[in-house]
């Protein structure tokens, strides 16, 4: 019984890693691709700033998958995954009000 616990909270926490890794990506990509006047138009940070801050979510959802530094349980991880739905949820639904749903 004990043993499939854990085999389900691995793959919880699998699933969780992989997820945010590449929520993660998405964001940083979707930060980059905007152009730096809609940001100021959205009434948001600049690019730059947002830019910064999904670079820095991106790469420490990373490290979750690529090594257990961060695992989904430790409190950076879940910073991270607070700066990408922030940016995901706030930020991007303003950026796609004032520029259009973009190049996709």
């Amino acid at each position: 019984m004990t043993e499939v616990v854990s085999q389900i909270m691995y793959a919880i926490t699998l699933a969780l890693a992989y997820g945010g890794a590449v929520l993660g990506l998405f964001c940083l990509i979707d930060a980059l691709t905007r152009r730096a006047d809609a940001y100021a138009a959205a009434d948001k940070q600049s690019k730059g700033v947002w830019v910064g801050i999904t670079v820095a979510c991106a790469v420490v959802l990373g490290l979750a998958v690529i090594s257990n530094v961060f695992e989904p349980q430790s409190l950076l991880w879940l910073a991270a995954m607070v700066g990408v739905l922030v940016y995901l949820v706030d930020v991007r639904p303003r950026l796609r009000e004032v520029s259009g749903p973009g190049r996709w």
